[in-house]
């Protein structure tokens, strides 16, 4: 399970900011995962999921140069016997210059051949562009609305706490949309990817696993399947085009009676 918000103040006149986008990646805690880095590429910022069978996986990933960012959600569903990885998915899309349509034209063999997943995308070039594609139903869909949630469902049928937690974003950067309380809205951020709060009845949770309980907060723990929240990831990108990148990452090996999380930032003009 993994959770994103966003907030695009394009058309917000009050707000000093383009883009806000909090997200959750949830993992087995004993999946091995590196912090988030430049890359060999130094046109990419992001994470990297150890356990990919390519070792160059990742769930989130930036390109300030190509001014794209791309966040990989797994669906629940069937499990095809010999699926791929869809590991470079994410990073292949920031490497290239396509837009998201184009990229999708590229990888249609390979779309077919991994499981279920929804694609986030975000080009931040004259306007900011959110689109959403999942293999699950071939659809790419465009949204226009200023403040929106995903988390492991199809985008037209979000979770329960992908709803709550759109409306807490709205209410977070209606506070703090100027850069002079940029202190604050990074604080309030972190408290929402850390809301234990659950959020049920949920029906698509309750029909999907015994678990529904412990997957209906936004911050994810089952102690003892080794699985929860492992990483939140902050992007701020004001209008002036000044880009803060905020990681906070439980780190390897991973021991729950004593965590060691790790805060990771990266700045830059674009």
């Amino acid at each position: 399970m993994c959770i994103l918000f966003m907030y695009c103040g394009d058309n917000d006149a009050g707000s000093d900011y383009r883009l806000v986008l909090a997200e959750n990646r949830d993992e087995y805690y004993d999946r091995l995962a590196s912090n988030m880095a430049v890359w060999e590429d130094p046109t990419v910022i992001a994470g990297r999921d150890l356990g990919a069978s390519d070792g160059d996986g990742t769930w989130l990933a930036v390109s300030p140069q190509r001014r794209k960012l791309g966040v990989l959600l797994n669906l629940p569903g069937n499990k095809k016997a010999d699926a791929k990885s869809r590991g470079r998915i994410v990073t292949d899309y920031v490497q290239c210059e396509s837009s998201t349509e184009d990229y999708l034209k590229t990888k249609q063999s390979l779309l077919k051949e991994v499981n279920e997943f929804v694609l986030l995308t975000v080009e931040f070039g004259k306007e900011t562009k959110v689109q959403s594609y999942t293999n699950a139903t071939d659809n790419l869909t465009s949204w226009n609305e200023p403040c929106l949630g995903f988390s492991n469902s199809l985008p037209e049928k979000p979770l329960k706490k992908a709803e709550a937690g759109k409306a807490s974003l709205k209410e977070i950067c209606s506070k703090y949309p100027k850069v002079g309380s940029k202190d604050k809205l990074i604080e309030e951020l972190i408290g929402l990817l850390k809301s234990k709060e659950v959020h049920l009845p949920d029906e698509q949770l309750e029909n999907r696993s015994p678990l529904y309980q412990e997957f209906s907060s936004i911050f994810v723990t089952i102690p003892q399947g080794r699985y929860g929240t492992r990483t939140h990831t902050i992007m701020l990108l004001t209008k002036t085009g000044h880009l803060d990148l905020i990681e906070i990452s439980l780190q390897d090996p991973v021991d729950l009676a004593n965590q060691n999380w790790k805060r990771t930032e990266y700045q830059t003009d674009i």
